[in-house]
């Protein structure tokens, strides 16, 4: 059927008024006029309206804006992924900086994000409209892939010059232990007493960094990145 453009009115569906061309220049007479109105009824159902309870025109109109605002939320959803291709990786790493914790999260909740992305379905419905996102979807999943790769790889490279730091750090200490002798004059020995209970603190503190980076390189494994050649393993700590 060929219906008229809806009114600005909310419960205006169909405009009352129809324009139609004539090569008659007079007005219509009062029998030209009905004969419009019954043909305009009978070929756009404008008279319908007048038969349906206002009631079931409200649930109609609600039942509508529902699935227009779910439509809404799903869009911008999707909309939202554009800080993918609007934020730099210097922005994150100013943000981060050596803090290997907050790396670990920010590589855990990007991984998180990617599986959530993971899914077979390429459309959603609402109501009558159905919406295709198989396109975006694969260019967010193309994108999640390229950061994913930029982080771990500037991960890996803070990661590295922490295990290199404390592996220089233990064993220049390992050095200095090898060295202490408790024979001799009496400030010999006190001094390498005072060395070997400094040992015993530090030990502790090293065991628990160590720990760190050992779960650090584990999560980049997990995430199959792939390391340098002169990559030191942590395990030689």
């Amino acid at each position: 059927c060929n219906l008229p453009r809806p009114s600005s009115g909310k419960f205006e569906i169909f405009d009352a008024t129809t324009t139609t061309t004539s090569t008659d220049p007079s007005p219509p007479t009062r029998i030209n006029s009905t004969l419009d109105n019954t043909n305009l009824q009978t070929e756009t159902f404008i008279a319908l309206i007048h038969s349906i309870s206002p009631t079931i025109l409200a649930q109609a109109y609600t039942s509508i804006e529902k699935h227009i605002c779910t439509l809404s939320t799903f869009v911008s959803q999707w909309l939202a992924y554009q800080v993918l291709w609007d934020t730099r990786l210097s922005d994150i790493t100013s943000q981060i900086n050596t803090d290997v914790t907050k790396w670990t999260q920010v590589l855990i909740e990007a991984r998180d994000a990617r599986v959530a992305l993971d899914s077979s379905s390429t459309a959603a419905t609402f109501g009558p409209v159905s919406v295709n996102y198989d396109k975006v979807q694969s260019q967010v999943h193309l994108k999640y892939d390229a950061w994913q790769r930029e982080l771990q790889s500037s991960f890996a490279d803070i990661l590295a010059i922490k295990i290199k730091e404390l592996h220089d750090v233990v064993l220049e200490a390992k050095g200095n232990l090898e060295s202490v002798s408790l024979e001799g004059s009496t400030a010999d020995i006190v001094s390498g007493v005072t060395f070997l209970q400094q040992m015993k603190q530090m030990q502790h503190i090293w065991e628990g960094e160590m720990e760190t980076l050992l779960n650090c390189e584990r999560l980049l494994k997990r995430q199959r990145h792939v390391f340098r050649s002169d990559w030191m393993e942590g395990s030689r700590i």
